[in-house]
Protein backbone atom coordinates (compact mmCIF):
# COMPACT_ATOMS: atom_id res chain seq x y z
CA UNK A 1 0.00 0.00 0.00
CA UNK A 2 1.80 3.35 -0.98
CA UNK A 3 1.48 6.49 0.83
CA UNK A 4 -1.20 7.64 -1.41
CA UNK A 5 -3.27 4.92 -1.00
CA UNK A 6 -3.65 5.80 2.87
CA UNK A 7 -4.47 9.83 2.05
CA UNK A 8 -6.74 8.85 -0.08
CA UNK A 9 -8.41 6.30 2.43
CA UNK A 10 -8.12 8.90 5.18
CA UNK A 11 -9.49 11.53 3.01
CA UNK A 12 -12.87 9.06 1.86
CA UNK A 13 -13.10 7.41 5.57
CA UNK A 14 -12.57 11.76 7.02
CA UNK A 15 -15.67 12.55 4.10
CA UNK A 16 -18.24 9.77 5.13
CA UNK A 17 -17.67 10.42 8.82
CA UNK A 18 -18.37 14.16 8.08
CA UNK A 19 -21.63 13.80 5.95
CA UNK A 20 -22.62 10.92 8.97
CA UNK A 21 -22.17 13.61 11.52
CA UNK A 22 -24.37 15.78 9.36
CA UNK A 23 -26.83 13.33 8.87
CA UNK A 24 -27.20 12.83 12.35
CA UNK A 25 -27.37 16.65 13.08
CA UNK A 26 -30.21 17.34 10.44
CA UNK A 27 -32.49 14.15 12.09
CA UNK A 28 -32.25 15.35 15.38
CA UNK A 29 -32.39 19.38 14.89
CA UNK A 30 -36.00 20.95 15.05
CA UNK A 31 -36.02 23.06 12.20
CA UNK A 32 -37.00 21.07 9.47
CA UNK A 33 -40.53 18.62 9.27
CA UNK A 34 -39.65 14.76 8.56
CA UNK A 35 -39.77 15.13 4.50
CA UNK A 36 -37.38 18.47 4.63
CA UNK A 37 -34.91 16.03 6.81
CA UNK A 38 -35.47 13.26 3.93
CA UNK A 39 -34.37 16.38 1.52
CA UNK A 40 -31.91 17.65 3.70
CA UNK A 41 -30.55 13.94 3.63
CA UNK A 42 -30.54 13.24 0.20
CA UNK A 43 -28.49 16.71 -0.98
CA UNK A 44 -25.67 15.49 1.51
CA UNK A 45 -25.57 11.76 0.03
CA UNK A 46 -26.17 12.96 -3.36
CA UNK A 47 -23.85 15.84 -3.43
CA UNK A 48 -21.42 14.95 -1.20
CA UNK A 49 -19.04 17.55 -0.19
CA UNK A 50 -21.03 20.54 -1.75
CA UNK A 51 -24.06 19.18 0.30
CA UNK A 52 -22.94 18.44 3.71
CA UNK A 53 -20.47 21.49 3.52
CA UNK A 54 -23.95 23.41 2.36
CA UNK A 55 -26.56 21.46 5.19
CA UNK A 56 -23.68 22.06 8.18
CA UNK A 57 -23.65 25.63 7.18
CA UNK A 58 -27.20 25.80 7.79
CA UNK A 59 -27.44 24.04 10.81
CA UNK A 60 -24.69 25.95 12.21
CA UNK A 61 -26.50 29.07 11.21
CA UNK A 62 -29.33 27.89 13.63
CA UNK A 63 -27.46 27.25 16.62
CA UNK A 64 -25.91 30.51 16.43
CA UNK A 65 -29.79 32.13 16.49
CA UNK A 66 -30.50 29.34 18.87
CA UNK A 67 -27.87 30.63 21.58
CA UNK A 68 -28.78 34.09 20.73
CA UNK A 69 -32.08 34.06 21.55
CA UNK A 70 -31.76 32.24 24.82
CA UNK A 71 -29.16 34.52 26.07
CA UNK A 72 -31.63 37.54 25.54
CA UNK A 73 -34.14 35.58 26.77
CA UNK A 74 -31.97 35.29 30.25
CA UNK A 75 -31.08 39.08 30.33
Amino acid sequence: MTPFDIILGAAIAALLAFQTYVTVRVFRSRLYEPKQKVWQTQLIWLLPIVGAGLVFSILQEEDRAQRDASSHLRS
